[in-house]
Formats: C-alpha cells, sequence, structure tokens
C-alpha cells in the first residue's frame, strides 16, 4: 500500500500543490492538511476519501501559494487607522494644534499595514480548483499503487509456487516414510525382544495407530486446496484482508505438517515453506 501522487495547478492568484503519501497499515490511517480557508472541508473530504484510500498511513498535504502582483500585496489595517486618527484630531482640536499631517504620520506606523495573507484572498470560489488538483493528484496515486500491484502479483505468485513445490517433495516423502518408520521400530524392538519373540500381528496393529497419529495426508490436501484459493483470491477487487486471512490458514497447515512429520528431510522443505510463508505474509500488508 505504499504509493505517492502529487499534482500542481495555477489560478491568477494562487499555486496550489497536492501530495498524497502512503505506507503500510492494516488499516486507514488517514491524515489531512487542507488551507485554513478550507478547514471547514476536511470532515466532508476525509470521509469522500475513506471509501477511496481503504488502506494505508495516507498522508494528503494540499498547500497554496500566493502569485505575482497579489504575493506582494499589503492591506491596509483600516479600522485601526480611523480609530487612531479620529482620537488624535479630537486631541489636537482640544489643544489648538493643527492636524494637518495626522493621516501621513500614522500610515507610516508598521501597525497600520497588514501583510498579505492568503487566507484573505482565498474564499469558496477556490474550493473547485483544489479538488481539481487533489483527485489529479490521487490519480496519480493509484496509477502508482497499480504499478506496484502488478509487480506484487507475480511475487506473490512465485512464492506460492514456491511452497508448492516443497509440497511436492513432501507428498513423495511421505509414502516412503511411513515403511522408513516400521524397519526403524522392528531394528529397536530386536534388540531389546529375542528374535523371533515378537507378535507380528500386535506389531502391525500398533505400527498402523502409530502411522495414524503420523498420517499428513488431511494436511497436505487442505494445504494444496489453501495455495490455490490464494492465486484465485488475488483477482479479487481490494483483496488485502482476505489473502492475510489465508496466509494464516497456510501457516497452520504447514506447522501441523511439520510437527507431525517425524522426518529429517521432511523438516527441511517444512523450513522452506516457512521462509516463503514470511515473505507472503510481509507483502500481504501491501495488498489493498
Amino acid at each position: 500500500m505504499t504509493g505517492f501522487g502529487n499534482a500542481v495547478s495555477e489560478t491568477p492568484e494562487l499555486n496550489i500543490r497536492v501530495e498524497v503519501r502512503s505506507l503500510n497499515s492494516r488499516g486507514l490511517d488517514l491524515s489531512i492538511r487542507v488551507p485554513k480557508a478550507h478547514s471547514e472541508k476536511e470532515i466532508t473530504l476525509r470521509s469522500k476519501l475513506s471509501t477511496r484510500l481503504q488502506r494505508g498511513k495516507v498522508t494528503i498535504n494540499i498547500e497554496t501559494e500566493a502569485t505575482g502582483s497579489v504575493a506582494a500585496k499589503n492591506l491596509i489595517n483600516t479600522e485601526l487607522l480611523r480609530t487612531y486618527y479620529k482620537e488624535l484630531r479630537a486631541i489636537a482640536g482640544e489643544e489648538g494644534a493643527l492636524g494637518e499631517n495626522l493621516l501621513s504620520a500614522l500610515i507610516t506606523r508598521p501597525e497600520m499595514i497588514q501583510p498579505f495573507s492568503e487566507d484573505s484572498i482565498m474564499g469558496k470560489d477556490d474550493w473547485p480548483e483544489i479538488e481539481k488538483t487533489l483527485n489529479e493528484a490521487l490519480d496519480r496515486f493509484d496509477g502508482f499503487r497499480k504499478a506496484e500491484g502488478e509487480a506484487l502479483h507475480v511475487e506473490l505468485v512465485s512464492y506460492i509456487h514456491s511452497i508448492g513445490k516443497s509440497l511436492q517433495k513432501v507428498v513423495i516423502q511421505k509414502d516412503t516414510r511411513i515403511e522408513k518408520i516400521k524397519t526403524e521400530l522392528r531394528e529397536k524392538l530386536g534388540i531389546i525382544i529375542e528374535e523371533g519373540r515378537i507378535d507380528e500381528n500386535r506389531f502391525e496393529q500398533e505400527l498402523i495407530y502409530y502411522a495414524e497419529k503420523l498420517d499428513i495426508t488431511e494436511e497436505v490436501v487442505r494445504l494444496k486446496t489453501h495455495l490455490n484459493y490464494f492465486i484465485e483470491a488475488m483477482e479479487d477487487v481490494a483483496p488485502g484482508k482476505k489473502l492475510g486471512f489465508i496466509s494464516q490458514e497456510i501457516g497452520r497447515e504447514i506447522n501441523t505438517i511439520g510437527s507431525k512429520a517425524n522426518d529429517a528431510d521432511i523438516q527441511k522443505d517444512i523450513v522452506m515453506m516457512k521462509e516463503e510463508l514470511e515473505k507472503i505474509k510481509e507483502q500481504c500488508l501491501n495488498v489493498l
């Protein structure tokens, strides 16, 4: 779910810049910065974007900058100037002084000049242009995510196929494993019990019971089903959470096979499968 997108536009009075970034997250963590003059838009914007963005730690930054002559524009603090002027005229009249140069003297005072603020020229008419620029940035952001998703699709499929190949090796070994266990048990019993004193029927019964406890046929079938389902689920719309759940089920079957296998060669394949599964779980956080 990492992504990036930006867009820039200009109006006669403002430059508008929008940047959208995202990092991995299990849910949606949305942070929006809008110009002060349009702060009331944030709630509506958040509700609208929550549906579109779905997952990720997303930061949206909307900036505006005055252009040309507007940026150099200063505004007179009219109310303050009038107040000062009236009070000084009244004082001058009471004292019998001339008040002819009062206005020129007051206008030079620093508090009479208000530096230009973008908020002073921004209004509701600016929002459609800002929203248009935001949508352009989001389109590029989606394009970035789509390209990353296509590469990620190939990567996840390769991990699933790798687990499948290791599982095929386990299937080949699991049938010969029982015979190996049978031979080992007979050898061990032969040391303890005098040759010819072993009850073959009882031995076979115990072996069947032992083999049933070690049988991994059901786990192998379920694991194959989960691997196929994972590939199918990748074609769904926004399958990230579903893939996460399927990967958990894959992990359960791999762990069960490993615990029941009781075979060094099979354990090597189990380790390989677990390694690929960890890569899958990590990359599933990048899927919407």
